[in-house]
């Protein structure tokens, strides 16, 4: 399998906003992840993959019209198995969908496999309320003038600069956690540069 770009679909809250759903209708390679199959079949999607311990599927694996592949290990969340997969086979360009809300622990893990999995792979997490990457280095981002950004970083001593925000940083740190929440595009581009690993968040605008 050598395919550019693929959806990894999560047991998590339903997508419902556009940016999601808009991804899904072009997809043209969707891997599911254990329960997350039942949630896509309810969106009307079928998948091509199955991967987990496919503990949490309401039907036998065989009643699925789609390759099931089995993944066991109690040490690792199914998106740590399932960006896993996709490294050995080759995929570097993934869309997550399915990886937020419904558990707070669960949703910090996610941003943290976000986080590690970014150093070997394009990722780009969408949620029902935001646009996600995870970038070390500099990036370039097309928002809409006036869109909420936000910035988290894994490491306080992070250095990071920005340009098109309201509030500029200027090889600033985060002098706390929510120092870097809630900023403003003032442009239809945003540039971030951070020397080690941060989150941004693109809020969605409505």
């Amino acid at each position: 399998m050598n395919e550019s770009h693929i959806i990894l679909f999560g047991n998590g809250e339903i997508p419902i906003h556009e940016s999601a759903l808009l991804v899904l209708r072009k997809a043209k390679t969707i891997v599911c992840l254990d329960g997350g199959v039942d949630k896509l079949l309810g969106l009307g999607y079928s998948p091509n993959y199955i991967l987990g311990d496919l503990d949490s599927l309401s039907l036998h694996p065989d009643n699925y019209d789609c390759n099931v592949i089995e993944l066991h290990d109690q040490s690792k969340n199914d998106l740590d198995k399932g960006l896993e997969w996709c490294l050995n086979n080759n995929i570097t360009e993934i869309i997550l969908i399915g990886f937020s809300g419904q558990r707070d622990d669960q949703n910090m893990a996610a941003l943290y496999s976000l986080r590690s999995f970014s150093e070997k792979l394009n990722l780009t997490m969408i949620t029902n309320y935001s646009i996600i990457h995870c970038l070390k280095g500099q990036s370039k981002f097309n928002v809409v003038n006036g869109q909420t950004i936000s910035l988290m970083a894994s490491n306080s001593m992070t250095s990071i600069t920005t340009k098109g925000l309201k509030h500029e940083l200027d090889n600033d740190r985060l002098l706390s956690p929510g120092h870097g929440i809630s900023n403003i595009a003032l442009t239809k581009s945003i540039k971030i540069q951070a020397d080690d690993w941060i989150w941004v968040f693109l809020n969605h605008i409505t």
